[in-house]
Protein backbone atom coordinates (compact mmCIF):
# COMPACT_ATOMS: atom_id res chain seq x y z
CA UNK A 1 0.00 0.00 0.00
CA UNK A 2 1.59 3.47 -0.95
CA UNK A 3 0.58 6.14 1.38
CA UNK A 4 -0.31 9.63 0.02
CA UNK A 5 1.72 12.25 0.72
CA UNK A 6 -0.37 15.99 1.18
CA UNK A 7 1.01 18.37 -1.44
CA UNK A 8 2.54 21.36 -0.02
CA UNK A 9 0.21 24.19 1.30
CA UNK A 10 1.06 27.63 0.61
CA UNK A 11 -0.69 30.14 3.23
CA UNK A 12 -0.12 33.40 5.22
CA UNK A 13 1.88 33.39 7.91
CA UNK A 14 1.08 32.81 11.35
CA UNK A 15 2.94 34.33 14.43
CA UNK A 16 3.95 30.53 15.17
CA UNK A 17 5.13 29.96 11.99
CA UNK A 18 7.91 33.11 12.22
CA UNK A 19 10.33 31.01 13.98
CA UNK A 20 11.13 28.26 11.34
CA UNK A 21 10.39 30.85 8.38
CA UNK A 22 13.37 32.96 10.08
CA UNK A 23 15.82 29.72 10.38
CA UNK A 24 14.58 29.03 6.73
CA UNK A 25 15.71 32.69 5.85
CA UNK A 26 18.73 32.65 7.39
CA UNK A 27 19.46 29.58 6.18
CA UNK A 28 18.87 30.38 2.85
CA UNK A 29 21.36 33.67 3.08
CA UNK A 30 24.05 31.56 5.14
CA UNK A 31 23.63 28.57 1.69
CA UNK A 32 23.34 30.54 -1.01
CA UNK A 33 22.65 34.28 -1.21
CA UNK A 34 26.20 35.86 -0.02
CA UNK A 35 25.06 36.04 3.82
CA UNK A 36 23.10 38.57 5.24
CA UNK A 37 23.23 42.29 5.61
CA UNK A 38 21.67 44.56 7.37
CA UNK A 39 21.30 46.97 4.39
CA UNK A 40 19.22 44.07 1.86
CA UNK A 41 17.97 41.98 5.13
CA UNK A 42 16.54 43.39 8.00
CA UNK A 43 13.03 42.73 7.29
CA UNK A 44 14.34 39.16 8.65
CA UNK A 45 15.40 40.50 11.94
CA UNK A 46 11.90 41.83 12.59
CA UNK A 47 9.51 39.46 10.61
CA UNK A 48 6.47 39.92 13.02
CA UNK A 49 6.96 43.56 13.02
CA UNK A 50 7.48 44.27 9.07
CA UNK A 51 5.22 41.61 8.16
CA UNK A 52 1.93 40.68 10.94
CA UNK A 53 -0.64 43.12 10.63
CA UNK A 54 1.57 45.81 8.82
CA UNK A 55 -0.55 47.65 6.06
CA UNK A 56 0.37 46.35 3.01
CA UNK A 57 2.63 43.77 3.53
CA UNK A 58 2.12 40.09 3.22
CA UNK A 59 4.18 37.21 4.18
CA UNK A 60 3.75 33.78 2.65
CA UNK A 61 5.24 30.34 3.49
CA UNK A 62 4.60 27.33 1.73
CA UNK A 63 4.55 24.52 4.19
CA UNK A 64 5.67 20.45 2.85
CA UNK A 65 5.18 17.38 4.98
CA UNK A 66 9.09 16.38 6.07
CA UNK A 67 9.37 13.04 8.24
CA UNK A 68 8.50 14.92 11.74
CA UNK A 69 5.65 16.57 9.92
CA UNK A 70 5.22 20.12 7.83
CA UNK A 71 8.58 21.83 7.58
CA UNK A 72 9.14 25.15 5.63
CA UNK A 73 9.70 24.21 2.00
CA UNK A 74 9.51 28.50 1.34
CA UNK A 75 8.83 31.99 1.59
CA UNK A 76 7.86 34.43 -0.69
CA UNK A 77 6.87 38.08 0.58
CA UNK A 78 4.95 41.40 -0.46
CA UNK A 79 6.30 45.20 0.40
CA UNK A 80 5.22 48.15 -0.21
CA UNK A 81 7.90 50.59 -2.50
CA UNK A 82 10.40 49.35 -5.12
CA UNK A 83 13.77 48.73 -5.17
CA UNK A 84 16.15 50.24 -2.72
CA UNK A 85 17.45 53.47 -4.54
CA UNK A 86 21.01 53.09 -3.18
CA UNK A 87 21.01 50.14 -4.85
CA UNK A 88 19.70 50.49 -8.54
CA UNK A 89 20.71 53.17 -11.42
CA UNK A 90 18.95 56.47 -10.94
CA UNK A 91 16.83 55.89 -14.19
CA UNK A 92 14.92 52.94 -12.35
CA UNK A 93 14.41 54.44 -8.91
CA UNK A 94 12.98 57.58 -10.88
CA UNK A 95 10.46 54.86 -12.91
CA UNK A 96 8.61 54.50 -9.57
CA UNK A 97 8.91 57.61 -8.09
CA UNK A 98 5.24 58.51 -7.09
CA UNK A 99 3.77 55.36 -8.00
CA UNK A 100 1.68 52.76 -5.36
CA UNK A 101 4.36 49.98 -6.39
CA UNK A 102 4.17 46.65 -4.48
CA UNK A 103 7.25 44.43 -4.85
CA UNK A 104 7.46 40.41 -4.28
CA UNK A 105 10.61 39.43 -2.34
CA UNK A 106 11.93 36.81 -0.58
CA UNK A 107 10.78 33.98 -2.97
CA UNK A 108 13.28 31.76 -1.61
CA UNK A 109 12.44 27.63 -1.79
CA UNK A 110 14.89 25.13 0.31
CA UNK A 111 16.92 23.35 -2.38
CA UNK A 112 15.36 19.87 -1.69
CA UNK A 113 11.71 21.20 -2.47
CA UNK A 114 13.27 23.08 -5.80
CA UNK A 115 11.41 21.48 -9.23
CA UNK A 116 8.47 20.48 -7.44
CA UNK A 117 6.04 23.22 -7.95
CA UNK A 118 6.76 25.19 -4.77
CA UNK A 119 8.75 28.04 -5.89
CA UNK A 120 5.47 28.77 -8.59
CA UNK A 121 2.85 28.47 -5.86
CA UNK A 122 4.21 30.70 -3.43
CA UNK A 123 5.45 33.28 -6.65
CA UNK A 124 1.78 33.19 -7.87
CA UNK A 125 0.67 33.51 -4.22
CA UNK A 126 2.57 36.95 -3.92
CA UNK A 127 1.54 38.06 -6.93
CA UNK A 128 -1.44 37.67 -6.60
CA UNK A 129 -1.90 39.26 -3.22
CA UNK A 130 -0.52 42.41 -4.81
CA UNK A 131 -2.45 42.66 -7.62
CA UNK A 132 -5.01 42.56 -5.39
CA UNK A 133 -3.88 45.15 -3.06
CA UNK A 134 -3.45 47.47 -5.94
CA UNK A 135 -0.43 48.00 -6.17
CA UNK A 136 0.92 49.29 -9.83
CA UNK A 137 3.29 48.18 -10.72
CA UNK A 138 4.24 44.96 -9.18
CA UNK A 139 8.33 44.43 -9.68
CA UNK A 140 10.80 42.23 -7.84
CA UNK A 141 14.43 41.57 -8.27
CA UNK A 142 16.53 37.81 -8.56
CA UNK A 143 19.83 37.41 -7.90
CA UNK A 144 20.75 35.64 -11.73
CA UNK A 145 24.03 33.55 -10.06
CA UNK A 146 20.75 31.30 -8.01
CA UNK A 147 20.97 28.03 -9.96
CA UNK A 148 17.68 28.67 -12.05
CA UNK A 149 16.55 32.06 -10.40
CA UNK A 150 17.19 33.48 -13.42
CA UNK A 151 15.38 30.94 -15.84
CA UNK A 152 11.85 31.05 -13.07
CA UNK A 153 11.49 34.62 -13.02
CA UNK A 154 12.12 34.79 -17.00
CA UNK A 155 9.21 32.00 -17.42
CA UNK A 156 6.83 33.34 -14.89
CA UNK A 157 3.91 34.48 -16.22
CA UNK A 158 3.35 38.29 -16.62
CA UNK A 159 7.09 38.35 -15.79
CA UNK A 160 8.89 41.70 -17.84
CA UNK A 161 12.55 42.09 -17.93
CA UNK A 162 12.75 46.01 -16.87
CA UNK A 163 16.98 46.05 -16.32
CA UNK A 164 19.69 43.31 -15.99
CA UNK A 165 22.14 44.90 -13.54
CA UNK A 166 24.46 42.39 -13.99
CA UNK A 167 27.93 42.18 -13.61
CA UNK A 168 26.58 44.59 -9.78
CA UNK A 169 27.80 42.90 -6.56
CA UNK A 170 24.22 40.57 -6.58
CA UNK A 171 24.28 39.52 -9.85
CA UNK A 172 20.45 41.67 -9.86
CA UNK A 173 17.65 41.18 -12.87
CA UNK A 174 14.84 43.41 -12.37
CA UNK A 175 11.41 42.30 -13.43
CA UNK A 176 7.61 43.79 -13.43
CA UNK A 177 4.54 41.68 -13.28
CA UNK A 178 2.21 42.63 -16.43
CA UNK A 179 -1.09 42.18 -14.80
CA UNK A 180 -3.30 41.36 -17.88
CA UNK A 181 -0.60 38.18 -18.95
CA UNK A 182 -0.46 37.14 -15.59
CA UNK A 183 -4.01 37.60 -14.93
CA UNK A 184 -4.80 35.41 -17.88
CA UNK A 185 -2.29 32.73 -16.98
CA UNK A 186 -3.31 32.54 -13.52
CA UNK A 187 -7.35 32.14 -14.76
CA UNK A 188 -6.39 29.06 -17.37
CA UNK A 189 -4.34 27.32 -14.74
CA UNK A 190 -7.09 27.60 -12.05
Amino acid sequence: MTLAIAPPVVRAVRPEDLPAVARHMRGMLGRELGGYDPRLHADIDDLAGTYLGARGTHLLVCLAEGPDGPAVAGTASVRAGGPKPQFTPTWLARRYEGRRIGQICRVWVDPEHRRSGVGRLLATGAARWALDAGYDPVCLHTNASIPGALAFWSNFPGAVLVHDARPDPWSTVHFEIDPATFTAAADLAA
